[in-house]
């Protein structure tokens, strides 16, 4: 047998924002009796809502142990750690962050973490190093080799930052970082890696990446 229809469908049912009063029903009823089926709920509440509403109410903005202000630190890590292991799971991924909902982290990963990975020169799908980053390097590494002639590539900083793993990158970011520097005085063969070294490194990396 079928489930039967939402009663969002029924034209009877209040739609929009909730009230003062509404809320003050449906956190008392709660308060006394548990939510039980939330397709029960309303009509025994005195709410004239769709039980799906009154869930989400109750959820993401009434329960008392919602977790309210800006993530921490800690919290970033783990939602990054998570999506790497869950992706869009939002629900599952609540479950993990006591007091979170799913929609205040689904929010938070598009509006901040997707960007944040993304200037790290992460890819926030696959949570590896952007391939489009990667394929730039060899370049990058060959100018190296033009000593002073280096300070006039159009580099932009943000675009070739690249941030992985610190023991196989650490190396090519802090050539990157000596290369796309507008103020350092120009590279010279003194401060930077041989040619050979780096891209022995880099195919290291490309081949470790490609393996993955």
């Amino acid at each position: 047998m079928g489930r039967s229809p939402c009663c969002e469908q029924d034209a009877d049912v209040k739609k929009g924002p909730w009230t003062p009063e509404e809320d003050k029903l449906l956190v008392e009823y709660i308060g006394k009796n548990g939510h039980g089926s939330w397709r029960r709920l309303p009509k025994l509440a005195g709410l004239n809502r769709c039980g799906k509403s009154c869930r989400l109410r109750w959820t993401n903005y009434l329960r008392p142990d919602i977790k309210r202000g800006g993530f921490s630190d800690d919290e970033e890590r783990l939602i990054i750690h998570l999506h790497a292991t869950l992706g869009n799971k939002w629900s599952s991924i609540a479950t993990k962050l006591k007091g979170r909902t799913d929609n205040e982290i689904k929010n938070y990963w598009n509006t901040h973490l997707r960007k944040k990975l993304l200037s790290q020169g992460i890819d926030p799908v696959t949570h590896r190093p952007r391939t489009d980053l990667l394929a730039g390097l060899p370049n990058l590494l060959a100018a190296a080799n033009l000593g002073g002639a280096a300070h006039q590539l159009p580099l932009d900083l943000n675009a070739i930052k690249l941030q992985a793993d610190a023991a196989k990158f650490q190396i090519l970011q802090g050539l990157l970082r000596v290369l796309a520097s507008t103020t350092a005085p120009p590279p010279t063969a003194a401060v930077l890696p041989g040619t050979d070294l780096m891209t022995s490194i880099l195919g290291a990396t490309l081949a470790a990446n490609s393996a993955g």
